[in-house]
């Protein structure tokens, strides 16, 4: 800018300084031009006239906040890095595996079965570490396995059902929301599933279809009623070897980069907790984020309100 208006004044000179015009309305005219002024003077009366009529100040320019729309089309927003949700089971019979799983880096959900030795105690210290607690509900299953205290069985009519599922979430302090603990025969069942949800909206928690029977209709369910929830995508220790331990977190880290999202379930077991003590800390350079799956549930409820 100062450029630009030091340009204007040498073109302005000749005029302020009384030198001639080449402009059409002099030509052929009987006016004598002046004698040209000496280098010097001419200098000399510029910087005397820049003294006196110095340019104006430019004023540097206020940011404008950017509207919503403009700052979620900005080339500087990234999108989101891919997210993984870890999911504990089965915390609350063992006090050394629980508060080891308690102590593992990052925003883990740990689902703590109720009436448990521990379950207070883990699910206090899981908070207080940053853990997102879960109530991990325990459903019956096909194979009629022992399912413990609180358990949800087909005999129940409602009123006994959802008596239990709401003292079994009294039971677990700073619970966030529930997946089934077993459940392939429970989940299955519209109308039970019907029961769960209803439990689970009006406390205004999540579910996390554990997916333990390819026919559940636990998500279905849940969408249905208006419940935020989740599906399983990855059992970590399904079988309990180091190398498949370690192939079945691979493979859900290739979920997370591939859909944007991925949720893996794993225990207690000391070659899972060996497994993810080593890898936890490295997924922040591999571009991986660890979330809680209530968080997760909360970027997409953000994301699908966003026009």
């Amino acid at each position: 800018m100062r450029g630009v208006l030091a340009a204007l004044c040498l073109l302005a000179l000749p005029l302020m300084l009384g030198g001639t015009s080449s402009s059409p309305a002099f030509a052929g005219s009987d006016l004598r031009a002046p004698l040209p002024m000496p280098a010097r003077d001419r200098h000399e009366q510029l910087l005397r006239w820049l003294a006196l009529n110095p340019p104006p100040a430019i004023e540097a320019p206020v940011a404008t906040p950017p509207t919503p729309a403009e700052a979620s089309s900005s080339p500087m927003t990234r999108p989101l890095a891919p997210r993984l949700v870890i999911i504990i089971d089965d915390i609350g019979n063992n006090l050394q595996q629980g508060e080891r799983s308690a102590g593992l880096p990052g925003p883990l959900n740990l689902a703590i079965l109720p009436y448990t030795p521990h379950a207070t105690h883990l699910a206090t210290l899981g908070h207080a570490q940053g853990k997102e607690i879960m109530l991990h509900a325990p459903m019956e299953n096909h194979q009629q396995l022992a399912l413990g205290p609180g358990a949800l069985t087909l005999g129940m009519d409602r009123s006994g059902f959802t008596e239990q599922l709401a003292e079994s979430l009294d039971s677990v302090p700073f619970v966030r929301g529930v997946n089934n603990h077993m459940g392939s025969l429970m989940t299955e069942q519209a109308q039970q599933m019907h029961w769960t949800m209803g439990v689970l909206q009006e406390r205004g928690l999540f579910f996390v279809d554990s997916r333990t029977s390819s026919n559940t209709v636990g998500a279905r369910t849940a969408e249905a009623v208006g419940v935020p929830h989740l599906s399983r995508q990855v059992f970590l220790d399904h079988e309990r070897d180091p190398l498949a331990i370690a192939d079945a977190f691979e493979r859900g880290l290739r979920i997370a980069r591939q859909t944007g999202t991925a949720v893996l379930i794993g225990h207690p077991y000391p070659e899972t907790l060996d497994l993810l003590e080593q890898r936890l800390p490295e997924l922040e350079a591999e571009g991986i984020s660890l979330v809680s799956a209530g968080q997760l549930i909360g970027q997409q409820q953000v994301a699908h309100k966003t026009p």
